[in-house]
């Protein structure tokens, strides 16, 4: 796991405190059995403790009867955790459970203590100013996915709202992470505290390794509250897939930690699943802190002035408004700007939360006026009315079938994309067995191909694969990718030339 640190900073640029949800607070590796892990998380000072039975707690630091800090000296006995200045022990759930010099506990000699769940590898706690019965939080599904590799960076100056609010922001991808052409799908679908997300869009190979490559990727995000999403990737036009799984946490009411998980699908072809994974983690983390600086220094607005192709941020922070108590929500924060009819309609729910009024009357105005906003709002398109974007990449040259590995090797120079090797200098071999199959291998620089047979004393890439397969490959009876995702053909060298491959020489 690695961690990068961040210098703290206090401002007020944000209308609205920590939300209510579940939140991160710990990778499961960061919690030991033998001492309390000490923490700070919505402007409290906590603790994590596991119990002999190793189930995580998290409670306020600060014991309450004289204030010493059970992070600094506190032991975990059984399943309770022991104050280091007068021995009180304390329940997971804050009760006292034994006073060692009193046979009597005090009625309010309790903790606070945070509902806690560790599961798919992280510890969560749920936070709610108000103390609202938690919401399921379903597991992930582990099967068919590496361990995942882990990274968190803490401090950073901004809110969980504003880091998610990206999912829908189709229009900063192309300027901060230089993709082109994302748009979504289809409208957001809400359901409770859950969003789903659906978008694609066209990026750059550079960061995987593949200069001069475009690649057709295709996002589903499904949001589960404001403390996690999870997000799959799919890289459609190389037959690769992705799952990042990000956690934004209240540090206080300006200042988050993001802790980020990235799995890649697994193949059966071990080394081909180990460079596969290196290289997205290493890209995840390189594209996702472009958007640091631009959290960090910018202001929250409560009336931003959108322009058509920004994306449904108005459908984002309406949806937004349930994990805020009615004290944190500044009334105008969440204003609508699709809908003409909602101009109106957001300055009186505005104006009602001003009125001067007992607060079941104000509610019954303001339940009015969402009821009216309903029915007003434009119905939004269904899902199977996304038009299909176009899938840009390079486009092939004609191909034709081949009954051998011979016919394949004498038409490679035809099926040579020279559009696709810019910036390409390197060695692509294949090593094809069995009784009709060769070793030959494309040596291409300058946008132009050598084809020889044989071998190469250091080829850059080399596919292994059976010759009735790979025939079968070309001539579209079989999935390439599948192939090589079931071990029925390997890969040696580089991956990311690997995928190139694919894009210079298409079956």
């Amino acid at each position: 796991m690695t961690t990068m640190e961040r210098a703290p900073a206090i401002d007020t640029r944000f209308p609205f405190g920590p939300p209510r949800g579940w939140f991160a607070v710990a990778f499961s590796e960061e919690l030991g059995s033998g001492a309390p892990l000490r923490l700070r998380y919505f402007g409290r000072e906590l603790v994590a403790f596991r119990g002999e039975s190793g189930r995580a707690f998290v409670t306020d630091a600060y014991c309450p009867h004289l204030g010493a800090h059970l992070g600094h000296g506190g032991t975990i006995v059984g399943e309770t955790i022991r104050c280091p200045f007068h021995g009180w022990r304390f329940e997971g759930d804050g009760r006292c459970a034994a006073i060692p010099y009193s046979d009597r506990v005090p009625p309010k000699a309790k903790l606070g203590a945070l509902p806690t769940l560790e599961q798919d590898g992280v510890i969560h706690v749920f936070h709610d100013p108000e103390g609202d019965t938690p919401w399921p939080l379903p597991a992930l599904d582990a099967e068919g996915w590496t361990p995942g590799r882990s990274i968190v960076w803490r401090g950073l100056a901004t809110h969980p709202q504003e880091v998610f609010e990206n999912t829908v922001d189709t229009a900063h991808i192309g300027p901060v992470h230089d993709g082109r052409g994302a748009r979504l799908l289809s409208a957001p679908r809400r359901d409770g505290e859950r969003m789903e997300v659906e978008l694609e869009f066209q990026a750059p190979g550079d960061v995987v390794g593949m200069p001069e490559q475009i690649n057709d990727v295709h996002l589903h995000v499904s949001l589960r509250g404001l403390g996690h999403v999870v997000v799959h990737t799919h890289v459609r036009n190389v037959g690769v897939r992705a799952r990042q799984r990000i956690y934004a946490t209240p540090v206080d009411a300006h200042t988050i930690d993001i802790r980020a998980v990235v799995h890649v699908r697994v193949s059966e072809d071990a080394a081909f699943t180990r460079e596969l994974d290196e290289i997205f983690y290493t890209a995840y983390v390189e594209d996702f802190a472009k958007d640091f600086p631009i959290w960090e220094n910018k202001r929250y607005l409560v009336r931003p002035g959108l322009a058509k192709g920004d994306g449904p941020i108005g459908v984002y922070r309406r949806w937004c408004e349930q994990f805020y108590t009615t004290a944190q929500l500044d009334p105008t924060a969440q204003l609508d700007p699709t809908a003409a009819a909602d101009v109106p309609l957001s300055a009186l729910r505005a104006s009602a939360q001003r009125m001067n009024v007992v607060a079941p009357v104000r509610e019954r105005v303001l339940a009015l006026i969402d009821a009216v906003r309903t029915r007003v709002r434009a119905p939004e398109p269904a899902r199977d009315d996304a038009a299909s974007v176009p899938t840009a990449a390079i486009t092939a040259p004609s191909t034709r079938r081949v009954s051998s590995v011979d016919e394949y090797v004498e038409t490679l120079g035809e099926r040579f994309v020279p559009a696709a090797a810019r910036g390409v200098d390197a060695v692509f071999q294949w090593e094809l067995a069995g009784a009709q199959g060769a070793v030959f291998h494309a040596h291409v620089s300058d946008g132009r191909v050598l084809v020889r047979r044989g071998a190469h004393e250091q080829p850059t890439v080399a596919l292994v694969m059976e010759a009735d397969d790979y025939v079968r490959v070309v001539n579209g009876e079989l999935d390439g990718t599948w192939a090589f995702t079931h071990g029925r053909g390997k890969v040696r060298g580089s991956l990311s030339a690997a995928m190139k491959m694919r894009a210079l020489f298409p079956a």
